[in-house]
């Protein structure tokens, strides 16, 4: 036996204690202790602490489902408004299109046409109590009918999903976030290297049933162009009119009636960039264009429509990081059809 009739190591149980004044916790213990009265003291202080803690956590948990039960209802602080970019159904849930560009000279080169063919489709939609998810598949792809002495590829694609979510928040305030992975490349020679993955984050705000807002930004991970701004107003006077002033997107939207919608608008398309294939050295294609078009939707039943667009692609040019500078292509017309639908 040890001295003082305690156990070798009795020490670990809180220290070695020889006499005097020792502390435990909060608590004096004065002369010798033996092994066995530490390990009672220990077992004793702890329980109490943990009781303490315990009332502590009780309480805590108590006065928070008291302020739950006594809050006032969500919908006697917020009342949801109306917003003229995220209520306003305009937009087809899916939509097909095919189109023709007229041929167009490359600077310095020779012309190429261009046929245009694409669309998205509603895959999911649902709303939450922390918001709107809504998930889509598109695809926009440009066929070149000649090479123009450049060596252009056959064609280019942009195939993605599209998720967005939406958290609606007080005054007519809303957050949307965008995710767009996919493929961003000539899809016969596709491989993983061509998965990129842009997002957006948009803030909107409706100022009154007929007039909403949108800023934000989209971003371009792994692109030329990182980074492309989005800024602009809606406003409905009234059913039949509408003007979306936006960049890179403004058009003035007319319907005479239900079955009718009369259209006039400028688009700025300044991030069309496309990976080429791996043994390709020019390693991508960037395309800038202005599009000036009229078009015309008409309701052919109570969930499908067809559209046309007529119009003028300006100020274009094609890039493909091999020359010193970008190359200049002719202005063009261009002629797309489409139909799309409701469900």
């Amino acid at each position: 036996m040890a001295e003082g009739g305690r156990r070798p190591g009795a020490e670990s149980c809180l220290g070695s204690l020889r006499g005097g004044e020792q502390e435990v916790g909060a608590t004096y213990v004065q002369g010798r202790v033996s092994g066995n009265g530490l390990c009672l003291l220990r077992v004793v202080m702890e329980y109490k602490i943990m009781r303490i803690i315990g009332n502590c956590v009780g309480g805590a948990a108590l006065s928070c489902a008291i302020l739950l039960w006594s809050a006032p209802p969500a919908t006697a602080q917020y009342v949801e408004e109306y917003c003229q970019i995220l209520d306003r159904l305009d937009e087809p849930i899916w939509q097909a299109y095919a189109g023709v560009v007229g041929k167009s000279r490359v600077e310095g080169f020779r012309d190429t046409g261009m046929i245009e063919a694409g669309g998205h489709f509603g895959l999911l939609y649902f709303r939450t109590g922390f918001g709107e998810f809504d998930l889509r598949a598109a695809i926009d792809s440009v066929f070149f009918t000649r090479s123009a002495d450049i060596d252009l590829p056959h064609h280019v694609s942009a195939a993605r999903l599209d998720l967005r979510y939406v958290m609606r928040l007080q005054d007519g305030y809303a957050l949307r976030l965008g995710f767009e992975p996919g493929l961003y490349s000539e899809i016969e020679h596709a491989s993983t290297d061509h998965l990129f993955y842009p997002f957006s984050l948009h803030g909107i705000r409706a100022f009154t049933p007929e007039l909403s807002g949108l800023a934000g930004l989209n971003f371009y991970p792994g692109f030329d162009r990182l980074v492309d701004p989005r800024v602009g107003v809606r406003w409905a006077p009234s059913d039949y009119l509408m003007f979306d002033v936006f960049y890179p997107q403004t058009e003035i939207v007319f319907r005479p009636n239900f079955d009718w919608a009369l259209r006039a608008g400028v688009e700025f398309r300044e991030y069309l960039e496309y990976h080429l294939k791996n043994t390709d050295d020019r390693r991508r294609l960037m395309m800038d264009e202005t599009r000036i078009y009229l078009g015309v939707d008409r309701l052919i039943t109570q969930d499908l429509q067809w559209m046309v667009r007529i119009g003028r692609l300006v100020n274009r040019s094609i890039d493909f990081r091999r020359f010193e500078q970008e190359k200049d292509l002719d202005d063009a017309y261009f002629v797309r059809i489409g139909i799309g639908g409701l469900i």
